[in-house]
């Protein structure tokens, strides 16, 4: 059980780069206020999205418990999708998200940002970026591997 918390505390991080938040949020506005930051959060992170990064961290939940060889009862992928959602409820992760944007970003920034959001283009990269980020993270995770040895190696740092 505790390497399974272990595992869960441990995707559940690696999620926070599906949303590629990179920045301390202000302190925390009134609950889902109708802001710039906020109507980029929903546009950005919409419930399907939402849906989407938390099957994701689901998933790797599990992949990494069976990894480490634990057996999980066949339930499993239900309850701990309802584990991750309860973790971070939606509305708590579009004002964290719209928190990271505003502290990043002028409202006129935003308001642009909002305005190419709103174009084919910006449509189809609201739609394609979680798969993007998706599959970089596949490959960063498949090379890192390979790469660590030798280089821990080179640099002294294992034998």
């Amino acid at each position: 059980m505790k390497k399974l918390v272990i595992t869960v505390a441990l995707a559940a991080a690696s999620a926070g780069g599906i949303c590629t938040l990179h920045a301390a949020p202000k302190a925390a506005a009134p609950a889902a206020a109708d802001t710039t930051a906020m109507r980029l959060s929903r546009i950005v992170l919409s419930r399907e999205t939402y849906r989407d990064m938390m099957r994701q961290t689901t998933q790797g939940i599990i992949a990494g418990a069976e990894s480490q060889g634990q057996v999980l009862p066949k339930d499993a992928r239900e309850k701990l999708e309802l584990v991750t959602t309860e973790a971070l409820p939606y509305e708590e992760l579009l004002q964290f998200t719209a928190d990271v944007y505003g502290a990043r970003f002028s409202e006129k920034e935003l308001q642009d940002i909002v305005d190419f959001y709103k174009t084919p283009t910006g449509i189809k990269l609201v739609k394609e970026l979680p798969g993007i980020t998706k599959d970089a993270t596949l490959k960063v995770g498949t090379l890192m591997p390979q790469r660590m040895p030798a280089l821990l190696k080179k640099h002294g740092l294992a034998k």
